[in-house]
C-alpha cells in the first residue's frame, strides 16, 4: 500500500515548491538585475530538481530506483540552462515552467509505492581460482545466479486502485448466480398415452468460489428445483427435459457438488477432489453440453452410455502438457445408497485431442471408457465425443456410446450442428439442431430430434424457443410419440 505520511510530504513538499516558484517569478518580474539574480536562480533550480527527484524517485537509484518520465517538451526547455550566461534569463524561466509541469504531474498523476522485492536474473563469470567477472574472461565459466532487490516504483492512482481491488477480491468468496425457467408443451403424435398437456420446471444454482492458496480453489454448487417436468407422465427412454436429472425433491435445496481443486507441474496436472460431477470433466462437447443454454433433450447433453445417475464423493485429475493431448481420470460414488465405496465405484478415463486435423478449423475429439459395479457386477462402456468447426460460425459434432448390458449392448448415437452469429436476429445468438438415436439391448428403441434458437436479451439474460420430437418403440408395446414445443428463460451473472 502507499504510505500516507510519504503522500503528506509529497503534498507538503509540492506546496512549498509551487510557493518558490510563484515568489521566483514575481522577483524576476519585478525588474531585479540579471546579473545578481542569476546564481540565486540556478540554485534554486538546482534545490527544486534534487526535490523533485526524491518524489519522483525515492530511495538510491543504485538500489533499483527508477527515474521519473519527464512531461512532453521538459527536455528542450532544460538543454543549455547551465551554460545560460549574459542576459538568457528567458532559459531559466522554461526552465522553471517545465519544474512546475513535471510538479503538476507527480501530484495528479502519480503516487509513490512503497518498496518492493525483486528478483534479477545475473549472469557472472567465474574463474578457477573463484574470482567472478562480470564480463566473459578467457578460462572462466557462466554462471546463473539470482538476486533479490529492493527497489521503489512511482505507479499511476489507476494502477494501484487495480492492484488493491485485486487482491481484495483474491480474498473473498465469490457468488454466482444462474436461474432458468422451462416451460413445455406435449402434443401426442402416435400411440394412446397422455395427451397434450403443460409442463413448468423452474431452477436455481448459487455458486460458491474462494481461491484459498495459489493455484488452488474450492468450489460449490447448491441447487433448488420446483416445478413438474413432462418426464413424470411420459415414458420416454430418456430425460425430455435435461433438468430434470437435477430434480430430487420438490422445493429442496441439494448440495450438487463441493471440491477442492488444485493445479501441479507448472499448472500441467490439476487435481479435483469432493463431492463431484464427473460429466464436468469426460464426455465434453463445445455446442450439445449445457442444458442451460443449448439442447434441452438429455441425450443430446450426455452420451447416456454413461449411465452416470447421481453425483457423489470422488475424485478426478487432468493432465493437459499443452500439446494437443490431454489425459484424464476419475472416479466416484455412483449409488447414495451404498454402504461403501467398494460397492459403489464409477470410474473413468478418458484420452482427448484438440488440432486442425482438417482445414475447415479447429476439432475437439474425445475418447472414453468406464467401469461400474453399483449393480452388483461390473459394466464397462465406451464412447466418442466430437465437435469440430466446419466454418468459423458452424460447428459440427457427434457422439456414439456403447455399454454393457445383460445380454449383448446398449448402443447409441447422436449428430448435429450448433451455429453460432450467422443466419441469426442479433449478433450473439445462437441455434442448433440435432438428432439422436437409442437402440437397448432389451430391445427398446428411440428417436430424439430437436431444434432450438437462443435469443440474446442482454449479457445476462437469454430466451430461447426449443422444439422436440420423441418417438419411443418398446419392446413391448405400441409405439408412441410427443411433439414438444417449449420456452426458456435463463439469467446468469
Amino acid at each position: 500500500m502507499v504510505s500516507v505520511s510519504r503522500l503528506r510530504s509529497a503534498a507538503v513538499m509540492g506546496g512549498a515548491i509551487t510557493w518558490i516558484l510563484a515568489g521566483m517569478a514575481v522577483s524576476v518580474a519585478g525588474g531585479q538585475g540579471p546579473e545578481n539574480d542569476r546564481p540565486a536562480l540556478l540554485a534554486r533550480i538546482a534545490d527544486l530538481e534534487a526535490r523533485l527527484s526524491e518524489i519522483g524517485n525515492p530511495g538510491d537509484p543504485a538500489a533499483g530506483g527508477a527515474a521519473a518520465p519527464e512531461p512532453a517538451g521538459a527536455a528542450d526547455g532544460l538543454q543549455g540552462a547551465d551554460g545560460a550566461q549574459d542576459g538568457d534569463l528567458q532559459v531559466l524561466l522554461d526552465r522553471l515552467e517545465a519544474l512546475e509541469r513535471r510538479l503538476s504531474e507527480l501530484e495528479t498523476q502519480a503516487v509513490l509505492s512503497e518498496p518492493e522485492t525483486r528478483v534479477r536474473r545475473v549472469v557472472v563469470w567465474v574463474g578457477d581460482d573463484g574470482t567472478q567477472y562480470d564480463e566473459e574472461v578467457p578460462g572462466a565459466r557462466e554462471v546463473v545466479t539470482y538476486e533479490r532487490e529492493r527497489v521503489y516504483r512511482r505507479q499511476t492512482i489507476n494502477e494501484k486502485l487495480e492492484e488493491a481491488l485485486a487482491a481484495d477480491a483474491e480474498g473473498r468468496v465469490a457468488i454466482g448466480v444462474d436461474g432458468a425457467f422451462a416451460t413445455q408443451f406435449t402434443n401426442r403424435t402416435r400411440g394412446n398415452l397422455t395427451e397434450g398437456r403443460a409442463y413448468g420446471l423452474a431452477s436455481a444454482d448459487l455458486y460458491f468460489t474462494a481461491r484459498i492458496a495459489q493455484y488452488t480453489l474450492f468450489f460449490a454448487d447448491v441447487v433448488g428445483l420446483s416445478g413438474s417436468p413432462p418426464d413424470a407422465e411420459i415414458p420416454t427412454l430418456s430425460l425430455i427435459n435435461g433438468y430434470t436429472a437435477r430434480l430430487g425433491r420438490q422445493d429442496e435445496l441439494n448440495l450438487r457438488e463441493a471440491w477442492i481443486r488444485t493445479e501441479l507441474f507448472s499448472q500441467t496436472l490439476a487435481v479435483s477432489a469432493g463431492r463431484l460431477d464427473l460429466t464436468n470433466y469426460f464426455d465434453l462437447n463445445n455446442v450439445a453440453n449445457d442444458e442451460t443454454s443449448q439442447f434441452m433433450s438429455d441425450t443430446l447433453v450426455n452420451n447416456p452410455a454413461l449411465g452416470l445417475s447421481s453425483n457423489g464423493a470422488g475424485a478426478a485429475a487432468v493432465f493437459d502438457p499443452k500439446i494437443g493431448l490431454s489425459f484424464k481420470a476419475g472416479f466416484q460414488q455412483s449409488n447414495p445408497d451404498a454402504l461403501n465405496l467398494s460397492e459403489s465405484i464409477y470410474s473413468l478415463v478418458e484420452v482427448g485431442y484438440v488440432g486442425t486435423p482438417i482445414p475447415t478449423g479447429e476439432g475437439n475429439y474425445r475418447v472414453w471408457f468406464r467401469t461400474d459395479n453399483s449393480s452388483g457386477q461390473r459394466a464397462t462402456a465406451v464412447g466418442v465425443s466430437v465437435d469440430q468447426k466446419l466454418t468459423p460460425f458452424a460447428t459440427l459434432f457427434a457422439r456414439v456410446g456403447s455399454a454393457e448390458a445383460d445380454v449383448d449392448r446398449d448402443r447409441f448415437y447422436s449428430v448435429g450442428i450448433g451455429v453460432a452469429n450467422r443466419l441469426v436476429w442479433n449478433r450473439g445468438d445462437t441455434w442448433g439442431v440435432g438428432y439422436t438415436h437409442s437402440d437397448l439391448d432389451a430391445g427398446d428403441r428411440e428417436h430424439v430430434g430437436e431444434f432450438y434458437y437462443s435469443l440474446g436479451l442482454s449479457e445476462r439474460l437469454r430466451l430461447s424457443a426449443h422444439l422436440q420430437y420423441f418417438e419411443v418403440q418398446p419392446a413391448v408395446g405400441p409405439t408412441f410419440g410427443y411433439l414438444v414445443p417449449g420456452v426458456r428463460f435463463q439469467a446468469g451473472f
